[in-house]
């Protein structure tokens, strides 16, 4: 009895212990972690363990999230000078380099394309091109949303595309129910629901017919596989591509062959090959062989679908000033330094004019340009509104992915300085046995895999300067093994935490984790 007694306070106090230490692991992982890996730097006592020692402590906070991205991005601006790493200015001026001025640039112009509803416009036109038919309106919000992730957050692309997605997906049930459920009081059913009228639930998505679910699910991932995929295409398309650059200049000057052209050259041929692979993927898993043409449910979505594009009207004059200076700022960018022909940048001295130039000459047009037509448009008093006003920026800026590429540039800088990516490089340099193709195809794998658990921003902080001292342990040229590792910090196609167009799309509620895990 007593035992028992006993046994039964000592299960009460644990729970008491529990009570009060659960509501702080956030706060004891922070301070405890530190205390965890301290002998590390007190017991090596060299720069690159003390690197090591930061390194460890962020990619664990990165990937546990137990911190903010952002908040945890700002420890090398403390951790670095206080081991003597590296200099407290040199750190801080990293966070706002000349490629996180590209990255700002096209956020602003972003920014500009949400506020005016054109990527809306954009997208409902490749949709109303591919058609219908599931199987063709699957391939629609892939191009859809890849053309869009090339020049945009892919985010925001995904934010932008699954609200369309739902009431297709609405329209196309609503449709298939009208063909077997009894019509006698239906007499809705000649005229199509406005868009967006349909609400798709959950509920919805489990009284739909088994195909019919597995296409609604199929066309659901298209769109966060496509924006992962499409962020490849530029080199301000994605986080990773942006940090490969940085790091490229930063370490071997203006005479590196990449440029937004050759980016492009370069990343173009593998997005198409990926974007026709996941269609018929997808296709296979979701759809399969079977006669998808339902010529009611076709029309519905595609008179749906044209009711909505016709709801936004005529081009406005915001949208075509976005527009032209879209595509001013695109021809800016290949045709600054092209490598294969002369460049407008060699007007100017040399190594003065960069991306991040442009970018933000861009941008700050925006802040200027009037958002209607002045020469048909006549105000008697005020002012003219421009595209972009600063509550625009306050309400829709990623000041958080700013600071968080910063973070990355700053992590990168640190283990380069303290020497730790030359040392991992030569002890991983005695895996100078393996063929080169099977090296690269290793380091893709193990980036792929830590992707869908931390940040690609992260990741290729990490990766791209310790496969670059690689490369240079085994007297290969770098670039064979960061353009490779660079596109696999892309590609978190697993986990809905893995990015955040698949934490978007799981959000819906209209999938499991396996259906991912699955898709894979």
């Amino acid at each position: 009895m007593r035992m028992q007694t006993k046994v039964k306070a000592e299960m009460s106090a644990v729970k008491r212990w529990l009570r009060l230490i659960l509501p702080l692991k956030r706060q004891l992982t922070v301070f405890i972690l530190p205390i965890i890996l301290l002998p590390l730097p007190l017991f090596l006592q060299s720069k690159e363990a003390k690197c090591a020692y930061v390194v460890l402590y962020m990619a664990y906070l990165w990937m546990t999230e137990t911190l903010p991205l952002a908040i945890t991005a700002l420890i090398p601006i403390m951790a670095y000078p206080l081991l003597g790493i590296d200099s407290a200015s040199h750190i801080s001026s990293v966070y706002l380099s000349d490629v996180n001025f590209v990255f700002v640039g096209s956020l602003i112009l972003a920014i500009a394309v949400e506020v005016s509803h054109l990527h809306e416009r954009i997208a409902l036109r490749i949709l109303l091109f591919t058609g219908s038919n599931p199987r063709w309106l699957m391939l629609g919000f892939q191009l859809a949303t890849c053309l869009l992730s090339m020049w945009i957050s892919n985010t925001a692309t995904t934010a932008m595309m699954v609200p369309i997605l739902l009431a297709v997906i609405g329209e196309l049930e609503n449709c298939k129910r009208k063909n077997t459920d009894d019509l006698e009081s239906n007499d809705k059913s000649t005229t199509p629901a406005a868009f967006g009228a349909i609400k798709f639930t959950r509920e919805d998505m489990d009284a739909s017919e088994s195909k019919e679910r597995n296409v609604y699910k199929g066309l659901l991932l298209s769109v966060c596989f496509s924006a992962s995929i499409g962020g490849t295409g530029t080199l301000i398309g994605t986080g990773p591509n942006l940090i490969m650059y940085s790091y490229l200049e930063k370490n071997y000057g203006h005479g590196v062959p990449i440029t937004f052209a050759t980016w492009m050259l370069y990343s173009l041929p593998q997005l198409i090959v990926m974007i026709i692979f996941e269609w018929l993927w997808l296709q296979l898993l979701f759809i399969g062989f079977r006669n998808t043409t339902d010529r009611d449910s076709e029309c519905a979505v595609h008179e749906t679908l044209r009711k909505k594009y016709e709801n936004l009207g005529t081009f406005r004059y915001d949208e075509c000033t976005i527009l032209v200076n879209f595509v001013i700022l695109v021809i800016l960018w290949l045709f600054r330094q092209p490598k294969f022909i002369p460049g407008w940048g060699e007007l100017f001295e040399p190594g003065y004019v960069s991306d991040g130039t442009v970018a933000m000459g861009m941008a700050l047009i925006l802040f200027v340009l009037p958002a209607e037509n002045p020469f048909k448009v006549r105000k008697t008093s005020g002012e003219y509104k421009p595209i972009l006003e600063w509550k625009d920026m306050r309400e829709r800026f990623s000041w958080s992915t700013v600071l968080l590429l910063g973070g990355g540039y700053a992590m990168a800088a640190g283990v380069e300085k303290s020497g730790l990516s030359d040392f991992v490089g030569r002890e991983l340099s005695q895996l100078e046995f393996l063929p080169e193709w099977i090296f690269v195809c290793l380091a893709c794998l193990i980036v792929m895999c830590l992707t869908e658990v931390s940040s690609n921003v992260a990741t290729s902080s990490i990766f791209v300067p310790l496969v670059a001292s690689i490369a240079r342990a085994h007297k290969t040229n770098p670039l064979l093994y960061i353009l490779p590792t660079t596109l696999s910090c892309s590609f978190a196609f697993m986990f809905p935490a893995g990015t955040p167009p698949n934490a978007i799309v799981f959000s819906s509620g209209f999938l499991k984790v396996f259906d991912m895990v699955g898709a894979l």
